[in-house]
């Protein structure tokens, strides 16, 4: 190991060497390239024969042009100046640089040491591969040996439903939310138990985007009847009101689960945020303003009734918006009625506000597209 440092310090500093090597001795000057400027005057000189042959040039033309170019040859010809030597550096610069090419590779080689590992063997990626493969193919083989052992037992077995519980965890954990599932299902279809119903919705929406999905409810209204307390059921179910469009639901299952839930539990800042967000829906259910389908209903009016009818909603909005500036649904009903009335600027900014709101939110997103500003 001794030796390859050595060997590593020495390539280094030559490498160092190359690149400071002509700032320490000086750069001397390149010579002027004289011979093939001769050569041009000559080929010159060449032409204007043929020319006065063809009868291009008349003899005075010739004669003018050639004592031109001959006067031209004759100072390119001339000796060249002596080239001036080359200006070493000065003593103290090449003193400097010399410590700096001594310098660096050491300082590096000191940095390296204490925090390198420079005994780990090399690991590519193609090796890296081929373990987690390796690992996959034994898990693919332990889960089929739990499978085998599952399909010898008595179908509502108790030890079979243990064996498809421990199948579906296992499974969850590996991200094959579609096997997870499949293995809950068969464990709660010998015996129901709340707490693994709701595990088992857990998976699906995990599978769905974050969504409660139509099984997944059904699961948790029985959830709720079997354990009444479970405030993740609870939960989960306030999850698929608002999911559905029922703010008022949505917000009393959350304020419910919020006042039965431990004071220092972890997901009551995750719990606050949904009862905010069920808060704003409602706001904005209440609020006045233009909704869809009353932008929908005004194209059907008269063009001096539809545009009264529509600057009256916005004018309402607009002013609501004041009082709550926090209202990003809102900022976004504006954004697309400024929009429809042909309000550019006031449709910029409104979607601004909004943007400000919630940035990555798609229905922004949309709106941007459709204002010509892009994604």
């Amino acid at each position: 190991m001794t030796l390859v440092w050595i060997v590593l310090g020495a390539a280094t500093l030559v490498a160092v060497l190359a690149v400071l090597w002509p700032a320490m001795r000086g750069v001397r000057p390149a010579l002027p390239g004289a011979n093939h400027i001769v050569a041009l005057y000559r080929s010159e000189l060449a032409e204007l024969e043929r020319d006065r042959r063809v009868g291009r040039l008349s003899e005075t033309e010739y004669r003018e042009a050639v004592l031109e170019v001959q006067r031209r040859l004759l100072a390119a010809a001339a000796p060249a100046p002596e080239p001036t030597p080359a200006a070493a550096a000065p003593r103290t610069a090449r003193w400097v640089l010399g410590g700096l090419a001594l310098a660096l590779p050491a300082a590096a080689l000191a940095l390296y040491l204490p925090r390198g590992t420079p005994g780990m063997p090399a690991f590519p990626f193609a090796e890296v591969q081929a373990v987690r493969e390796a690992e996959r193919a034994e898990a693919d083989r332990l889960l089929g040996q739990v499978l085998a052992r599952i399909a010898e037992l008595p179908p509502a077995s108790e030890e079979a439903r243990r064996g498809w519980v421990l199948l579906a965890q296992v499974e969850r954990r590996r991200g094959n939310y579609a096997a997870s599932a499949e293995a809950a299902r068969r464990a709660l279809a010998i015996r129901f138990d709340p707490v693994l119903a709701t595990d088992l919705v857990e998976t699906l929406a995990l599978a769905a985007d974050g969504r409660v999905t139509p099984e997944g409810r059904r699961l948790l209204e029985r959830a709720r009847l079997a354990a009444p307390d479970d405030l993740r059921a609870r939960y989960y179910l306030a999850l698929a009101d608002l999911q559905a469009g029922d703010a008022a639901s949505a917000l009393a299952g959350f304020r419910a689960v919020e006042r039965s839930a431990p004071a220092d539990a972890e997901w009551l800042p995750m719990l606050r945020e949904r009862i905010a967000e069920a808060e704003t829906r409602l706001r904005v259910a209440a609020a006045p303003g233009p909704t869809a389908e009353q932008m929908a209903a005004a194209q059907a009016l008269p063009p001096a009734e539809r545009a009264a009818m529509i600057e009256s909603m916005v004018a309402r909005l607009a002013e609501r918006l004041r009082e709550t500036p926090d209202d990003a649904e809102g900022w976004l009903r504006l954004a697309r009625a400024y929009r429809v009335l042909g309000r550019a600027a006031d449709a910029r900014e409104a979607l601004r506000r909004a943007a400000e709101l919630r940035p990555d939110d798609p229905q922004v997103v949309a709106e941007k597209i459709a204002q010509g500003l892009g994604g």
